[in-house]
């Protein structure tokens, strides 16, 4: 173990360098880590998915920032919640490897000390801040310019407006810590610490359309005089007459522009998804939903400006074939209203109901006619994600009853007998109960280490279950042999095992589910094995002089585990030490065996979790081979 460095030496080092504005994900994956047998000890700091024994956890905030006074350290503390966050699943996916995250810690501690990571937990907990801010605005905005157009909707100042206001200082806030957070690349995995190009990026376009849309209007209308309110903007474009004092909303009409950031509301929100591990179509169906739910609105507020630009807001002037003549609408309240407004849009888009001997009027028509075509689009696309939906959640039983059904086809081409097609139906049920799945492409997938991981968990317990092979492998060796073990299933009276002279090719099996029958040479039961049980490790090391060789049938449809004695040859080969310790061990117990007496076998056998007698039965019915 090397020295931990100073602080001095720590930056000497880095600066030797290069310095990198712009970090790339690494593209390769990481190697596999070698992990100490103690797993109990606490978690790295900068290593979190590392445990050992040896201690060279390193604290880097602590090392290059040193703290003697409580303001210094928070600062250091502020430091530390800027710093890119080590348990962050978007961080985890971007760098993959714990390495590549403290040396991005260390890069943005060494080189830009005063910006914000974007995948910091400061960052994320503003983010979720956002989140909630911009679905209130989103649903503030549009109705605050549509249905707040009285004087009384604004004088005295109402608990609404107090909620926008708030809303708008979050947003002015956020545009300071947009100007010190770097940038992150989803596509291209790149992070961007240089803070002078992402502010040059930032003030291009983005920045203008933060600060105007997040300009506190309600307190700019607290200054303007209330005979001013009936010329609004909107009232002037229905009069079709301007003047200066048409202008004193124009900043909450410009407020609007907000929705650009709509596509950042959603980012923000599949982060939040991803950090708690919602699935794909899950935060895809809640991205739709958002969607879905600010069109509505913004569609319902939208319907309500066209009236009021068409038909202006004095009901005495209004034209009596308009839909709002038809009901007490205009003596209502704002909520009201919308709750007006916000049905006439659901019924209209979604085709709840048509009465089309209303009257209206020509702006009425149009709105209808471009909601109902709307309407037929976002059916089209929401019906289009609910089968891709359905067809992926369900896509393992489809492919079953799919390839049962070329089954079925292909037996009555071949014009196979009843009772064979039913067998090989049977068989093909019991194989894949209602799902359907390869492993062979979840081995590729995976990968021969997580895959031998996942094989342990399923026979794991049946090899460790075998004294000869616990006592001999460890449990590297014993991966290896789940990873050699072949999956077979068997229906009843099926033959596992016939001795026909060939060593070769005998098989031990390991028993998942089921019953299995050892017979002798001339077909008289011996032994029955069940569930968890095993047999044939003598088999797999000697020959025919030294043990006996019995046949295996399938009492009931059993599954199997079954382990060659070819392949444990080609895998014991290159360690022909290791094959002398396992024959060895295993003429030891075949000699104390040998010693024991009768009775004493029979009272062992009782006991061996591996083999259990049963009763000899008579001469039964021959089992077939399938």
């Amino acid at each position: 173990m090397s020295k931990i460095p100073t602080q001095q030496q720590y930056k000497q080092r880095q600066s030797s360098l290069p310095n990198p504005g712009i970090t790339h994900a690494p593209s390769e994956h990481p190697p596999e880590e070698m992990v100490a047998g103690n797993g109990g000890e606490k978690g790295n700091r900068n290593f979190p998915s590392h445990h050992c024994s040896v201690s060279h956890d390193v604290d880097l905030v602590k090392l290059l920032i040193s703290a003697n006074t409580v303001p210094r350290r928070l600062a250091r503390w502020w430091r530390r919640l800027c710093l890119i966050d080590h348990h962050s699943p978007i961080a985890r996916l971007a760098f993959r490897s714990d390495t590549a995250i403290k040396r991005e810690m260390s890069r943005q501690l060494t080189y830009y000390p005063g910006t914000i990571h974007p995948l910091s937990y400061f960052r994320f907990v503003w983010n979720c801040l956002m989140i909630v801010t911009f679905a209130s605005v989103f649903l503030l905005i549009p109705y605050d310019i549509t249905f707040l157009y009285r004087i009384e909707d604004y004088y005295p100042f109402t608990a609404f407006h107090v909620v926008l206001l708030g809303a708008d200082f979050i947003c002015l806030v956020d545009v300071v810590i947009n100007l010190y957070t770097g940038t992150y690349d989803r596509q291209t995995q790149r992070v961007d610490l240089n803070m002078s190009g992402v502010r040059k990026r930032y003030l291009r376009f983005w920045f203008w359309i933060d600060v105007i849309t997040s300009a506190p209007d309600p307190l700019l209308t607290r200054l303007i005089p209330t005979t001013t309110f009936d010329s609004s903007l909107v009232y002037c474009l229905h009069r079709l007459n301007f003047h200066a004092g048409c202008l004193w909303d124009l900043w909450s009409l410009l407020s609007v522009m907000k929705i650009f950031r709509f596509r950042t509301f959603l980012r923000y929100i599949r982060a939040l998804c991803e950090w708690f591990g919602l699935r794909r179509k899950v935060i895809k169906f809640i991205a739709i939903l958002a969607t879905v739910l600010t069109v509505f609105h913004w569609s319902t507020c939208l319907m309500f400006l066209v009236l009021r630009l068409a038909q202006g807001t004095d009901p005495a002037q209004i034209d009596q074939r308009s839909w709002t003549m038809k009901i007490s609408f205009w003596n209502q309240t704002s909520l009201v209203r919308y709750m007006e407004c916000s049905y006439r849009t659901l019924y209209t888009v979604a085709h709840i109901t048509h009465d089309f001997s209303e009257s209206m009027t020509y702006d009425d028509m149009l709105m209808s006619l471009a909601y109902t075509i709307s309407g037929y689009i976002l059916k089209i696309y929401l019906l289009a994600e609910l089968l891709i939906f359905i067809r992926i959640l369900f896509s393992s039983a489809s492919k079953y009853h799919e390839y049962r059904y070329e089954l079925s086809n292909y037996m009555r081409h071949e014009q196979l007998p009843a009772a064979l097609q039913q067998q090989i139906l049977s068989f093909y049920d019991f194989r894949h109960p209602k799902i359907y799945s390869r492993w062979s492409l979840i081995r590729s997938v995976l990968g021969e280490q997580l895959y031998g991981e996942m094989r342990m968990q399923l026979v794991g317990p049946l090899l460790r279950g075998c004294p000869l092979f616990r006592a001999v492998f460890t449990d590297q060796q014993l991966m290896a042999l789940a990873l050699g073990m072949q999956y077979q299933l068997f229906m009843r009276n099926d033959i596992i095992a016939r001795w026909n002279g060939d060593e070769r090719a005998w098989h031990m099996v390991f028993i998942v589910s089921g019953t299995v029958a050892l017979y002798t040479s001339g077909w008289q039961k011996v032994l029955h094995l069940e569930d968890g049980e095993h047999f044939g490790e003598f088999q797999l090391l000697f020959d025919a002089n030294t043990v006996k060789f019995p046949n295996m049938v399938a009492v009931e449809n059993s599954q199997l585990y079954i382990l060659s004695r070819d392949w444990l040859e080609r895998f014991l080969q290159p360690h022909p030490a290791l094959r002398r310790h396992l024959i060895d061990l295993a003429t030891e117990h075949l000699h104390q065996m040998e010693q024991m007496q009768r009775g004493s076998v029979l009272e062992a056998l009782e006991h061996v979790e591996t083999v259990r007698m049963q009763p000899t039965a008579g001469s039964s019915t021959k089992p077939h081979q399938r």
